[in-house]
Order: structure tokens, then C-alpha cells, then sequence
């Protein structure tokens, strides 16, 4: 497959003046289509929406945050370049700059890893590609997920963030299992 690459840089509003993000982002459509059907202009905002509402619910309120939408392959080669890990991921955060109220980094997402999982998972595989921006952003953002106690806080701004996107049943198709125990009713 060819390289896909949709890059979108994300202004998030100012503290200042409280403006909402720009609507219409800058997107460079894919050369093949078939990896990107139902892909519209529409999910471009929602993705929009996620790096912006993650960053919110971290307490940062202006800032620029990039994200590359690519294959396997390509996330593969920047994970083994600047992470030194040689297998492909689902998603790759470089944070930038924290500072006060404003967070600056990049996202790197597979769309391929997000169709796989998520036909494995059996959920929409634009749920399993926000999940990844939003969990990207809450790195650059600042959270971690070393410790059970730090994944247990990150999926639980994961829920919180995909909730307001409207994707209210996520939780169960969370496939980490620190996860599917704290489901559980106790």
C-alpha cells in the first residue's frame, strides 16, 4: 500500500478569547481511496474535536497539536527512527512543549492498526481511530500509562473524552484487560 498521510494541524483555542478551533483544517486527501471509504469531512471534525476535547479535559486551553493519519508501514519506520522499537504500533505521541495553558506536540495514527483492531474488537473502526487520538493527545497532554494506577486514569479520560464525542459504549470494547476488570461491578 502506498503511504497514507493525512496530516491535520489543530489549533486549539486560545485561554484568551475562548474561540473555538478553526472548523476546516487543512487535510491532504489520500492517493488511494480504498483505504479511507466513509472517510468524509465530516470525521475530520470529530477528529478535530477529540485532540481538542482530550487536551480540554487535561486543563490546556490553547496550543497546536499535528496529527498524521498514515498505514502501518510508515508508523512502523517512525517508531523503529525516533523510538527505536521495530514493529509497527497504533499510535505514536511526540509532545513538544508544556507550558501554563498550552500544550504543543504531533500524533502519528495508524489507520491500519484502527481498521484491524476493530474489526477484531467488532466496533466501528472510526471509534478504534479516535480512541487513538484521543489516547495520543492525553500523552502529550501529560498522562501516562506505565502503572495500573496510570492506565486506570488514562482510560478513564479516554471514557470521559469519547463519551462527549457521543461513542457512550466504548468500555466494552476496551481490550486492556486492567480495563475489563474495572468494568466489572464490584
Amino acid at each position: 500500500m502506498n503511504t497514507l498521510e493525512i496530516p491535520i494541524t489543530i489549533d486549539l483555542p486560545t485561554a484568551d478569547d475562548g474561540s473555538p478551533a478553526p472548523s476546516d483544517p487543512e487535510i491532504q486527501r489520500p492517493s488511494d481511496p480504498s483505504t479511507t471509504q466513509d472517510w468524509d469531512t465530516a470525521f475530520d471534525s470529530t477528529v478535530q474535536n477529540a485532540v481538542i476535547l482530550a487536551a480540554q479535559s487535561r486543563g490546556f486551553a490553547g496550543g497546536r497539536i499535528g496529527v498524521m493519519i498514515t498505514d502501518d508501514e510508515t508508523i512502523h519506520e517512525i517508531n523503529r527512527r525516533h523510538l527505536d522499537h521495530d514493529y509497527p504500533t497504533d499510535v505514536i505521541s511526540f509532545t513538544y512543549d508544556r507550558s501554563g495553558s498550552a500544550v504543543e506536540g504531533e500524533l502519528v495514527v495508524s489507520l491500519c492498526t484502527a481498521r484491524r483492531s476493530a474489526a477484531e474488537l467488532g466496533w466501528d473502526w472510526r471509534h478504534e481511530l479516535l480512541l487513538y487520538v484521543v489516547h495520543g493527545t492525553l500523552h502529550i497532554c501529560g498522562l501516562e500509562d506505565s502503572s495500573t494506577a496510570e492506565r486506570a486514569e488514562m482510560r478513564s479520560h479516554e471514557q470521559a473524552v469519547l463519551e462527549r464525542l457521543g461513542i457512550a459504549d466504548a468500555r466494552r470494547f476496551s481490550p486492556d484487560p486492567d480495563q475489563a476488570l474495572s468494568a466489572e461491578p464490584s
